[in-house]
C-alpha cells in the first residue's frame, strides 16, 4: 500500500507472522468483508521505557544531591563521622572553606586554615585520624599504615594521632596547619612535624606557638601528618675545624667524627686557591670534609669574590663544577663557609647551594653549609642572606655558628632563640651547633678572641718583700709577703654565661674583661644544645696552642654523655712554698689577697710559686726564690744593742742564660741584621760569625739608591731587605697620586733584585704618616698598590707590610697623632690589607727581660714589652701568613753614658743580657712556626744621643760582639 506523503496518521503496529490468522480468499465478484483487527498480546516495551526514564531521573536527582552545594553524601559522612566504622562506608567528612569559613578543626587537635584573601576555589578538606596505638598495631588498618610504620625513622616517637588529609577543588597557595602539643610539655623543644607522602616521612618546617601548638604553612598537603618527639643521638657527632696554622692532635682525632681542614678559598674566576691545613689522615675513621671559605681569618672576609660568583650564572656553574671535582678527589664531601653576604643575595646563594647539592647527588659525598649567627632585629631573629629552611632542604648538614658573647648563652637569650628557630626550620639530624673554644677579651663593648696566656699576663709575676739582716740573710720565722706585680685584678664566675672571668684596670682606670673558656665552660655550653636533639656540635679554635688544658676531657664526657665532675669555677690563686724536699705549704687565696706567711724550716733555698686555678685548668706565673739562713751567734765581751734591721724588698736578677746549641732550628726561618751599609766589612764579619744570611737597609723615596745597596749586599753573599721609606709630606699633599708614584718606585726596586721589601715604616704614628690621616684603611690602600707593582716587576720579591710602632700610648684607639698598633692592625685586616702582603711586619724593641718572661717591665704591662705576648698578638692579625720581625733589639747602655729619659726603662740591661736575649729571641722565633724572618736591630750603628741607636748595636763600643757569639752558639 502506497502512502500519501501528506498522510499523518500513525502507522499500524505490524504483527508478527505467527500472530496473523489465514483469511479465506473472497470469491470473485463478491464484496469482501473488512479484515479482522489482529489480536494483541500483552508486552513490556512500554514499561521498560518508563522505567528507564524513571531511573535516569532518579540518578540525576541523586547526583544533584551528592554534588555541591547539597553534597548529601558528605553531609551524611559528617553526621556519622563520630563513628569510626562509618568512614569505611561514607568516606571522610569534607568541609568547604571560603572567606567566611576559613578553618576546619579535628577533635584530635589539628586545625587547618586558609587565608581570607586566598581561600581557594571550591576548596574542601577532610581530616581523618588514626590513633597512635592503632598505627603501631600490625594489620587491620588502612593499606598505607604498614608501609608508613616500616619507613618511620628510629629517632621519631609518635606523640599524636596520625592524621589523613583529603582535599577537593582548587587549593589556595598556602595552607596553614596547627597541631596541638601534648598537655604538660611546656616549651620543651623536642617536637617536630612530619608528613607521609606515600614513600617516606618528610620533615615539615614548623614553629612553636607558645606552649600550645606547632604551626606549619604548606603549598601542598601531605597524605598523612603527625607530631613526633625526636630522640637525641646516643653519641652526638663532633666536627672539628683545623685552621692552617694549627695541628690536628691525636687526642682530638680520636674523638672527632668529621675533620674540616681550612685553607681553600674561591677565586674571582670561579676556581679555588690555597693549601689545606695538614695533619688529617684518610684512614683514621673520621670523615674529611674541607671547608671552603671566603677568608683565611674571619676578621678579613672577601665578600667581593663571592658576590661576583653568585651574580654571574656562568661563573657560578663553573665554580660548582670546581667544587664538585675538588670534593671528589678523595674527600668525603665539603663545607661552604661564605660570610658577609648581603640580604639581597639570599636567593642567589640558595640557588648556588641547590646547584652544588645537585652536582653531588649521584655520589656519596656530603655537603655542609656554615651559617653565621642570626641577628636580633626589632625583637625578631633575622638570618640575613642565609635562608635556613631552603638551605636545609638541599644540604646534608648545616653548621650553626653561635655568638661569641657569653651573655648570649643565658636562659632565653640569643643562643636559645636561635636553636629553637633552627629546629623548626631544619630537620634536627642535619643540624650542628657551632661553638668556639677561644677565650675572649671584652673591652669597650667589643669582643675578640684570645688565648689564656694573654688573659693571665696582666697579673704579672711573683714579687717578695721580706725582712733581712744587714748581710742579706733571711732568718727563719721572718714575715714573708708575696704578691703579683701586675695590674689590679678581680675574678669571678658568671653563672648565666657559664664562664669565669678576670677583670683588669689600668692606670687610666680603663676596664678590660677576659672571659675564660675552660673545659667546664665549653661542656656547659654544649649541653645547652642537648634539649634540641641536634645531630651534634662543631668546634672552632680547639686546636690553638694556648687553650685550656681540660678541653679534651670535656669533649670526651660530652661524646659519652657522662657528667663532668664538679669543679671550683671562680679563678683563684694557689700559692706554694717549695724546697729541696718538696712542697712545704700550700694556700688558696682570692686575687686581691697577698700571701703573708712565716717560714720556719731548715737552711736552704726555697721557691714561692703561684698558679691561677680555674676549675681543672692551671696557669703558672713566674715564681721567686729566697734563701733561708739562720744567723750564727758571735760572742762579744760586752753586750752591744743590735741595730734594727730595715725591711726592704729583695730584688735579685739572675744572669741571663743563652739558649743551648741547636736551639735555632733550620728550615724556612731566616735571620739577619740591620746595617749602616751593606758594604761594611765590620758588619759583614760580625754577621757571618752570628750565622746571619740577610741584611736590611732603609732607602727613602724619592732619591734613594736601592740598586747599589742591593748590589753590595749580594756581593757579600747576603740576601737583602729594603726598608722602603716614603715622604709623608708628599703623601699628605698628593694622596693617591703619590701612592701610585711610590708603588711604581717599589716596582723598580723589586726589578733591581731586592729579595724583600718592607713597604713604609711605622705608619701608625705621625712621625711617619700624615697627621690626621692615620688609619689602617689608608695603609691597606697603599699596600694594594705596592703589592701589584712589586709582584708585577719581580714575583719572587717578598712583600712585607710596614711594621707599626708597637705602642699603647693612644689608649686603645686612634687619634690625629697616631693609633695603638693593635688598633691600626685591626683596621688594616678589616680593609683586606693582608691580601696584599707575603709577611706581616713587626717591630720589637722595648724589652728588658728574657723573651720567655712576661713581667717585670718598669712601665707595667703591655704586650709590646714582652716577646711572647707580642708574637701572640701579631699572630692574631697575620691571618695565617707569617710574621717578619724587621726590627728586633734590646737596648743596653753598658759602655756608653746614661740613657735619655725616654729610654730610662732599659737602664739596667747589661750587654751579657742583650746577647743572651737576642739569641733566645732568634731561637724562639725559629721554633714558633709563625716567624719567617727576623732582623736584629741593629748590627753596627754608632750614634748615641736622643735616639740611642748604638745602645741596640750588637757590636759594642770596644769593638766586641757578645751577641755574635751567643747567637752562633745557639745554632
Amino acid at each position: 500500500m502506497a502512502l500519501d506523503k501528506d498522510d499523518t496518521r500513525p502507522l499500524a503496529v505490524l504483527a508478527d507472522e505467527a500472530d496473523q490468522e489465514e483469511m479465506p480468499e473472497a470469491a470473485a465478484g463478491q464484496r469482501s468483508a473488512p479484515p479482522r483487527r489482529p489480536r494483541r498480546r500483552p508486552g513490556c516495551c512500554g514499561c521498560l521505557s518508563g522505567l528507564a526514564t524513571l531511573f535516569v531521573v532518579l540518578t540525576l536527582v541523586v547526583i544533584g544531591l551528592l554534588l555541591p552545594p547539597v553534597n548529601l553524601g558528605r553531609q551524611a559522612a559528617c553526621l556519622l563521622s563520630q563513628f569510626r566504622f562509618a568512614n569505611q562506608i561514607t568516606g571522610p567528612c569534607y568541609r568547604q572553606l571560603d572567606q567566611e569559613n576559613r578553618a576546619v578543626r579535628h577533635d584530635g587537635g589539628l586545625t587547618l586554615q586558609v587565608a581570607a584573601e586566598d581561600p581557594g576555589e571550591g576548596f574542601s578538606v577532610a581530616i581523618d585520624a588514626l590513633p597512635a596505638g592503632d598505627f603501631y598495631r600490625a594489620g587491620g588498618g588502612p593499606d598505607w599504615v604498614d608501609v608508613a610504620r616500616a619507613a618511620l625513622p628510629a629517632e621519631l616517637a609518635l606523640q599524636s594521632p596520625v592524621f589523613s588529609l583529603y582535599s577537593d577543588g582548587m587549593a589556595p597557595q598556602t595552607i596553614t596547619l596547627d597541631l596541638e602539643l601534648p598537655a604538660g610539655v611546656g616549651s620543651a623543644p623536642v617536637f617536630s612535624l612530619y608528613g607521609w607522602h606515600g614513600m617516606d616521612w618528610q620533615f615539615l618546617p614548623s614553629q612553636q606557638q607558645g606552649n600550645a601548638s606547632l604551626r606549619v604553612s604548606l603549598e601542598r598537603l601531605p597524605q598523612q601528618l603527625a607530631l613526633f618527639q625526636v630522640t637525641p643521638p646516643s653519641q652526638p657527632t663532633l666536627l672539628v675545624t683545623v685552621e692552617v696554622q694549627h695541628t690536628l692532635s691525636p687526642e682530638v682525632a680520636q674523638l672527632a667524627n668529621i675533620i674540616a681542614p681550612a685553607g681553600i678559598q674561591p677565586t674571582l674566576t670561579g676556581g679555588l686557591t690555597g693549601s689545606l691545613a695538614a695533619g688529617f689522615d684518610f684512614e683514621s675513621g673520621y670523615l674529611v670534609m674541607p671547608v671552603v671559605r671566603n677568608f683565611i681569618d674571619e676578621r678579613a672576609i672577601d665578600p667581593h669574590t663571592t658576590s661576583g660568583i653568585l651574580a654571574n650564572r656562568e661563573l657560578r656553574q663553573q665554580h660548582v663544577a670546581q667544587l664538585a671535582a675538588f670534593a671528589g678527589s678523595g674527600f668525603d664531601g665539603l663545607l661552604i663557609d661564605w660570610r658577609g653576604l648581603q640580604p639581597q643575595e639570599q636567593r642567589l646563594f640558595t640557588e648556588f647551594i641547590r646547584e652544588l647539592a645537585a652536582s653531588l647527588a649521584d655520589s656519596p659525598l656530603k655537603l655542609g653549609v656554615v651559617l653565621p649567627p642570626a641577628q636580633i632585629v626589632k625583637g625578631q631573629l633575622d638570618t640575613g642572606a642565609y635562608n635556613w629552611r631552603e638551605l636545609g632542604r638541599h644540604a646534608d648538614m648545616l653548621q650553626l655558628r653561635l655568638p661569641l658573647q657569653p651573655a648570649a648563652y643565658g636562659p632565653g637569650q640569643v643562643v636559645e632563640q636561635m636553636l629553637r628557630h633552627a629546629v623548626g626550620e631544619v630537620e634536627r639530624k642535619r643540624l650542628l651547633a657551632g661553638f668556639s673554644a677561644w677565650s675572649l677579651r671584652e673591652s669597650g663593648g667589643s669582643i675578640t678572641r684570645t688565648g689564656l696566656a694573654e688573659a693571665h699576663a696582666g697579673l704579672g709575676d711573683v714579687v717578695i718583700e721580706v725582712d733581712t739582716t744587714d748581710d742579706g740573710a733571711v732568718q727563719p720565722g721572718s714575715l714573708i709577703s708575696a704578691s703579683l706585680d701586675g695590674l689590679p685584678a678581680a675574678a669571678g664566675f658568671d653563672s648565666a654565661a657559664m664562664a669565669p672571668w678576670i677583670d683588669y684596670r689600668d692606670s687610666d682606670d680603663m676596664g678590660v674583661r677576659y672571659w675564660l673558656t675552660t673545659g667546664a665552660t665549653l661542656r656547659s655550653r654544649m649541653d645547652r644544645s642537648l634539649p634540641f636533639a641536634l645531630a651534634g656540635v662543631s668546634l672552632e679554635g680547639l686546636l690553638a696552642p694556648d687553650q685550656a688544658q681540660d678541653l679534651g676531657d670535656a669533649l670526651l664526657s660530652y661524646k659519652l654523655q657522662l657528667p663532668l665532675a664538679p669543679q671550683q669555677q671562680q679563678p683563684a690563686l694557689r700559692w706554694r712554698i717549695e724546697g729541696a724536699d718538696g712542697l712545704q705549704s700550700e694556700v688558696l687565696t682570692e686575687f686581691d689577697a697577698d700571701l703573708r706567711t712565716t717560714l720556719v724550716a731548715p737552711d736552704g733555698n726555697y721557691a714561692i710559686n703561684v698558679d691561677v686555678v680555674t676549675g681543672r685548668d692551671v696557669v703558672a706565673r713566674d715564681g721567686m726564690a729566697i734563701g733561708l739562713l739562720a744567723p750564727t751567734p758571735t760572742p762579744t765581751p760586752t753586750p752591744t744593742p743590735a741595730p734594727t734591721a730595715v725591711p726592704r724588698p729583695v730584688v735579685v736578677q739572675a744572669p741571663a742564660a743563652a739558649p743551648a746549641s741547636g736551639s735555632i732550628q733550620a728550615g724556612s726561618f731566616e735571620y739577619g741584621g740591620h746595617v749602616t751599609s751593606t758594604g761594611s766589612g765590620r758588619a759583614v764579619n760580625a754577621m757571618r760569625q752570628a750565622g746571619m744570611t740577610w741584611m736590611k737597609k732603609q732607602v727613602r723615596h724619592p732619591g734613594g739608591d736601592a740598586g747599589s745597596v742591593i748590589s753590595a749586599a749580594k756581593s757579600n753573599g747576603f740576601k737583602v731587605l729594603i726598608g722602603a721609606l716614603g715622604d709623608k709630606n708628599q703623601l699628605a699633599a698628593r694622596g693617591a697620586a703619590y701612592m701610585d708614584e711610590f708603588a711604581a718606585w717599589l716596582g723598580q726596586v723589586a726589578a733591581q733584585g731586592a729579595d724583600a721589601i718592607e713597604v713604609w715604616n711605622e705608619p701608625n704614628i705621625d712621625r711617619e704618616w700624615p697627621q690626621g690621616q692615620i688609619n689602617g684603611n689608608s695603609f691597606a690602600d697603599l699596600m694594594r698598590r705596592a703589592h701589584a707593582a712589586i709582584k708585577g716587576a719581580n714575583p719572587s720579591t717578598m712583600v712585607i707590610s710596614g711594621a707599626p710602632a708597637p705602642t699603647g700610648f693612644f689608649g686603645g684607639r686612634c687619634t690625629a697623632n697616631g693609633c695603638d698598633d693593635n688598633v691600626f692592625l685591626q683596621q688594616f685586616v678589616e680593609a683586606g690589607g693582608t691580601n696584599y702582603m707575603d709577611c706581616l711586619g713587626a717591630h720589637y724593641n722595648a724589652g728588658v727581660s728574657s723573651p720567655r718572661g712576661q713581667s717585670g717591665h718598669p712601665g707595667g704591662y703591655h704586650y709590646s714589652y714582652y716577646f711572647r705576648p707580642m708574637l701572640n698578638e701579631y699572630a692574631n692579625y697575620s691571618l695565617g701568613k707569617p710574621i717578619c720581625f724587621t726590627e728586633l733589639g734590646y737596648l743596653s747602655p753598658q759602655g756608653y753614658g746614661p740613657l735619655p729619659a725616654h729610654f730610662s726603662w732599659a737602664g739596667n740591661v747589661t750587654v751579657q743580657q742583650q746577647a743572651a736575649w737576642l739569641a733566645d729571641s732568634i731561637a724562639l722565633s725559629s721554633q714558633s712556626g709563625s716567624v719567617r724572618l727576623l732582623i736584629v736591630w741593629n748590627v753596627d750603628f754608632t750614634h748615641y744621643g736622643a735616639d740611642p741607636q748604638a745602645g741596640y748595636a750588637m757590636i759594642r763600643p770596644d769593638g766586641s760582639c757578645p751577641a755574635c757569639g751567643a747567637i752562633a752558639a745557639a745554632r
